[in-house]
């Protein structure tokens, strides 16, 4: 039977710990609910406890759901957006959603992942599993992931044609570190190359500061996952020669 790609929830500490603190409570309201009466505890604490039950089970299905369908749209229209030709870098690749969407569109050239592979940001976040997932998509010949830091990225200047980063970037815990990234991710990004990133957090910064190296910068789009409203961002460096503009 063939693999299956599998991209893996994000947060899953918080996922898993609304679903366990969730279904702990529905129990406890479950047995107020059930208890001969009298009943020691008053009807209206049972109420309350179930209602908290219920929001904590509603935020992790929101999460579940954003993590596996809502996030694969935003995906698509970044990688739609990026116009793909030649060498791609995805920025925080995880196990692989962006660098495998890239790697389909590609006829010339890789797409290249690089993550720090921080399980508490993704689910089951590995280089193994990021290599599965290729090979099960029918990639695995145009993929290449690394190990590395996007605060430092290694490689050299000028060596992608278009770079992704998806909710990558507001994991990074200070704002001169989310700086020092935005600035290697437009170094590393050719001239007349695009950039989309898309984050929860800080991306009016991300574009002031794209703007500043000299990109053009517009809002691809705005959502609204994880209960948290959300910004894409599609820049595009000057071509070699061109002083380019701000809009």
């Amino acid at each position: 039977m063939k693999q299956r790609a599998r991209y893996g929830i994000d947060a899953p500490g918080v996922v898993r710990g609304h679903i366990v603190f969730g279904c702990i409570l529905a129990v406890i309201a479950a047995i107020g609910f059930a208890w001969p009466r009298p009943n020691p505890v008053p009807v209206s604490v049972s109420i309350g406890v179930a209602i908290v039950a219920a929001l904590l089970l509603f935020y992790a299905g929101v999460m579940v759901r954003s993590s596996l369908v809502s996030k694969r749209k935003v995906c698509d229209r970044l990688v739609a957006a990026l116009a793909l030709a030649g060498h791609v870098l995805d920025a925080g690749c995880g196990r692989g959603l962006a660098l495998v969407a890239c790697a389909k569109k590609l006829t010339t050239g890789k797409a290249v992942g690089i993550d720090l592979w921080a399980a508490k940001d993704l689910s089951n976040n590995n280089p193994d599993a990021t290599l599965r997932n290729a090979v099960a998509e029918g990639v695995a010949d145009r993929v290449e992931v690394k190990t590395g830091d996007i605060t430092r990225l290694p490689f050299p200047d000028a060596s992608f044609d278009a770079v992704i980063s998806m909710t990558v970037l507001h994991n990074i815990p200070s704002r001169a570190a989310r700086g020092a990234a935005i600035r290697e991710l437009v170094r590393v990004l050719k001239p007349a190359g695009r950039m989309a990133i898309f984050d929860l957090m800080h991306t009016p910064r991300y574009a002031e500061m794209l703007r500043g190296a000299g990109l053009t910068v517009q809002d691809l789009s705005r959502d609204f996952l994880w209960l948290v409203p959300c910004r894409s961002l599609l820049a595009e460096k000057p071509a070699a020669g061109s002083t380019g503009s701000a809009t």
